[in-house]
């Protein structure tokens, strides 16, 4: 092999591809000056990850060099893994196997018995010099194995300003995005075509939305240099209609509106309770302040509506219940650090809390409700009891979910990693590490419960299927830039934000029939 004048070992020399059809290359819509195979070649191995994906994308030309001579792996190679310069083939073997115990094994765990097959492969070939090539073009072939599934890019939502945020409505047929602009859209699904439907505009910029369990509220939020304010919108006669409007002086930390869209909860930071509004005789007007001696930082309804979940920056978790016409202080859980969220499961019986440790440490905790009863005079007395799961992460957890059928949980971390959870033998134990070479923003479970989607900030968004009771890397979108959000809605779409504008909807496909589930 070659050696440069630096002592650098440059990349094997790539062998000629296979030759495209170069009639249908198209870059942005118009005819492209050929250049040579070795040209092209040499330009895209010295390019990223992130920047080797956006050109499969808008270039089938180049998908055919990258495919054809391992690109992807190269990037992967550079980009992830060799961050110190070596001086010598042993100290690059040895760099390698280290970052294989340490990360990589693991994360190969991930794709099943096709990971663990490979991983078995890579341990009986520790002591080979060739160690570091095998490993890393060893990947895209696993990758491209292990994928049975493909994500068909169906819709692109457009702002003037970059989208930061997109939901969902519960039945799909309407989407809200929100931008650096003063104002969100609705879009909605007509004709198997996305349309702007409606323009909500506010007085300052708008940094989030949600929807209510049916779909036919809407509650928007905005940034003003003074007041911060929301805004709730009410669906009639298929027009979307400004209801009411909320002002506070500090930012809103959480909202939820009840399963019956009677009550809305609010939190803001600085507050000492969260604050419930009640819709009566066609009015939302403020009922009950559910409060504490520390800062509030969340507040959640449970699923039947009768129980309400609030969290404060001491440790203390408060449950209120409705009894005789108000809300009333019924249980408090105590935990020894922040608990910054608190989700209930889809069937009340489990409750998962977000704590934060020291501002480094961050871990969830899983809570069962069970029932005791009192030897004197045989009441029933609910209580909370904290369950032998605690999932620890090295970094912030920006997102914890109960899948819909209550049977896992999804903790998503700043530290590149989303864990699943699963209930064994009446146990919570973590059946999944889904890794990322970036902070995870985000992750969200299929309508079914049959899927997970993960976004990061290094600019993927992987798909996981759950197959033999084990959970499975199965497809993988690509942004230019690091994604903020994705989603599941209904029937298998999926909307992913990124900071590179704009957000894209997508369909789960199997490969084979390109059918929808």
């Amino acid at each position: 092999m070659q050696v440069t004048p630096s002592g650098e070992r440059p990349f094997p020399t790539p062998p000629t591809p296979n030759a495209p059809n170069l009639e249908s290359a198209r870059f942005a819509n118009r005819d492209t000056v050929v250049l040579p195979d070795e040209m092209v070649i040499r330009i895209l191995m010295y390019l990223g990850t992130t920047d080797i994906a956006v050109c499969r994308g808008v270039n089938r030309y180049w998908q055919a060099l990258i495919d054809t001579d391992h690109l992807l792996a190269r990037s992967f190679y550079r980009d992830c893994h060799l961050t110190q310069r070596v001086s010598s083939l042993a100290d690059e073997r040895n760099q390698a196997i280290e970052r294989y115990h340490s990360h990589i094994r693991g994360w190969l765990a991930d794709f099943g018995n096709g990971g663990r097959k490979t991983a078995k492969q890579l341990d009986n070939i520790l002591e080979n010099k060739y160690f570091p090539e095998v490993l890393f073009f060893s990947i895209p072939r696993l990758l491209l194995s292990s994928n049975e599934l493909t994500c068909q890019n169906t819709a692109t939502i457009g702002h003037p300003g970059v989208v930061k945020d997109a939901s969902f409505s519960p039945d799909g047929k309407y989407l809200v995005t929100v931008s650096i602009e003063k104002a969100a859209k609705l879009w909605e699904l007509e004709g198997g075509q996305w349309r702007e439907k409606a323009t909500l505009r506010h007085s300052a910029r708008v940094i989030g939305a949600s929807f209510s369990p049916s779909g036919k509220l809407l509650m928007t939020i905005c940034r003003g240099y003074i007041s911060k304010i929301s805004k709730i919108w009410r669906l009639e006669d298929d027009q979307w209609q400004e209801e009411f409007t909320i002002q506070r002086y500090a930012e809103f930390l959480d909202n939820c509106f009840s399963p019956d869209e009677k009550y809305l909860l609010t939190v803001s930071d600085g507050d000492y309770a969260a604050i419930l509004w009640e819709f009566e005789g066609g009015q939302w007007r403020e009922k009950n302040t559910l409060g504490h001696f520390k800062l509030a930082m969340s507040a959640c309804f449970s699923p039947d509506g009768k129980h309400i979940a609030t969290t404060f920056v001491d440790g203390a978790v408060i449950i209120w219940k409705f009894d005789d016409g108000q809300w009333k202080e019924k249980l408090i859980i105590h935990d020894s650090d922040s608990v910054v969220d608190a989700r209930f499961s889809p069937d009340g019986k489990h409750l998962v809390t977000v704590n934060i440790r020291e501002l480094t440490l961050c871990y969830v905790k899983l809570w069962e409700l069970v029932d005791d009863q009192s030897q004197e005079d045989a009441t029933i007395i609910h209580r909370w009891q904290e369950k032998e799961a605690t999932i620890e992460h090295s970094g912030t957890v920006s997102d914890a979910h109960f899948s819909l059928d209550g049977k896992h949980l999804v903790t998503a971390s700043r530290d590149g990693t989303a864990k699943i959870c699963g209930l064994v033998g009446g146990e919570w134990q973590v059946k999944a590490t889904i890794r990322h070479s970036g902070p995870v923003a985000s992750a969200s479970f299929s309508c079914d419960g049959k899927f997970l989607v993960t976004a990061s900030h290094d600019g993927t968004a992987n798909i996981c299927g759950l197959e033999g009771g084990e959970w499975q890397v199965k497809a993988t979108i690509w942004h230019a830039n690091e994604l903020t959000d994705a989603r599941f809605g209904p029937d298998y779409q999926i909307v992913t934000v990124s900071s590179d504008n704009p957000a894209k909807i997508w369909v789960l496909k199997n490969k084979e029939n390109d059918d929808n589930f």
